[in-house]
């Protein structure tokens, strides 16, 4: 029996989809039915990160680990190709809401991980968009998280370092015992020293993105006049402070190192482990949100919800980026197209209630995992 988007139904007649010889393969949070007309998705309603469920209005994400005729189906005979050989077989979609099945449609696949023998994560593209309303049902809220606050930022201007103490402890949780504590050399400047303290407990620190060398991986350029400290994720470019064999208590200048050229950031070392660590947050955060639009028309917007972070701008040797926050929500302010006014804005969130707040405001978000 064909389906409209929005349809009830029960779930034999979602896995009628699938046609004959059907095989289904439980994966975390859902339900993978393969057959010789098509697959078929069923998943609870669930806001559960860590399961199968929709992420937003565009996205669903298929979590894993799911087995090899589930990746093969998905993603194509071999490990990362881009689709299956022959006729493409359509993937149905369904939410189980109650004892039934709310079924949204047909989806594309985007972006899958995978190994040779199983299916580890894949986004499906769900078109057109979901409603606030079938989001609320098939992305059933829950309840407020403790969001991170903001009392580090009082201490920027006075206290670098222990703002980024204050940032750093509340948004990453520890991950166990304190690693072993390597020896920091005297080289190492004291802001550095203590963001290598902060990390032996939370190594996520050190970043997902762009990386903070540990003490043991830490460089010399410039015929040794210059120690590198931090890298870009592509090794474009480098981030380096002036090489001192006793570090003393200065607090050094940094440069962006980029076509073997060091251009000077806009901040010290202590404030600039602060801008990297909330860009960190910023891009790396489970939640996410962007747009892009007229500079006047958008930070007003913004700022009426979120404080600015009272920094000079991170990496402005390449694209200066500044800081905005409010609980639990770090955003990243860049310039879009030149002589254009425009500003690209990216925005992390710790939890996805943080976002709410956000979704009150007149923009059109081009992502919004809220």
């Amino acid at each position: 029996m064909p389906l409209s988007r929005m349809d009830m139904v029960d779930e034999g007649a979602m896995l009628d989809l699938a046609g004959p010889d059907v095989r289904v393969f439980p994966v975390p949070g859902a339900v993978v039915a393969l057959g010789k007309s098509g697959t078929v998705i069923i998943a609870e309603a669930s806001d559960d990160a860590a399961i199968s469920g929709v992420w937003n209005s565009k996205q669903f994400r298929l979590i894993g680990p799911a087995p090899q005729p589930v990746s093969t189906r998905l993603m194509g005979p071999m490990p990362f190709t881009a689709a299956e050989k022959g006729p493409e077989l359509p993937i149905h979609l369904a939410i189980r809401v109650d004892v039934r099945c709310l079924y949204l449609g047909v989806v594309q696949v985007g972006m899958c991980k995978a190994t040779e023998d199983e299916l580890s994560l894949c986004h499906l593209w769900i078109e057109p968009p979901l409603s606030r309303e079938t989001l609320a049902v098939t992305r059933p809220p829950v309840p407020g998280a403790v969001l991170p606050g903001l009392q580090w930022l009082k201490y920027v201007e006075i206290d670098p370092r222990h703002a980024l103490e204050l940032f750093l402890t509340d948004w990453y949780t520890e991950s166990g015992p304190a690693s072993p504590s390597s020896l920091v050399p005297g080289f190492v400047p004291p802001a550095l020293a203590h963001f290598y303290h902060l990390a032996e407990r939370r190594p996520a620190i050190l970043g997902r993105q762009n990386f903070i060398e540990p003490p043991t991986g830490l460089a010399s350029s410039n015929n040794g006049e210059r120690m590198v400290f931090a890298v870009e994720n592509q090794g474009g470019w480098d981030w380096s402070i002036p090489w001192q064999s006793d570090a003393g208590d200065v607090d050094p200048a940094v440069a962006l190192t980029t076509l073997d050229v060091p251009v000077p950031e806009q901040e010290p070392l202590s404030r600039f482990l602060l801008q990297f660590s909330l860009h960190e947050a910023a891009v790396t955060a489970p939640y996410q949100a962007g747009v892009r639009g007229p500079v006047e028309q958008l930070m007003p917007l913004l700022e009426s919800l979120l404080q600015r972070v009272p920094l000079l701008p991170f990496m402005s040797p390449i694209v200066p980026k500044t800081f905005l926050a409010g609980p639990g929500v770090i955003v990243q302010v860049s310039p879009g197209r030149r002589d254009t006014g425009e500003v690209a804005v990216g925005i992390g969130a710790h939890h996805r209630s943080a976002l709410k707040p956000l979704g009150q405001l007149d923009i059109e978000w081009r992502g919004f995992d809220g």
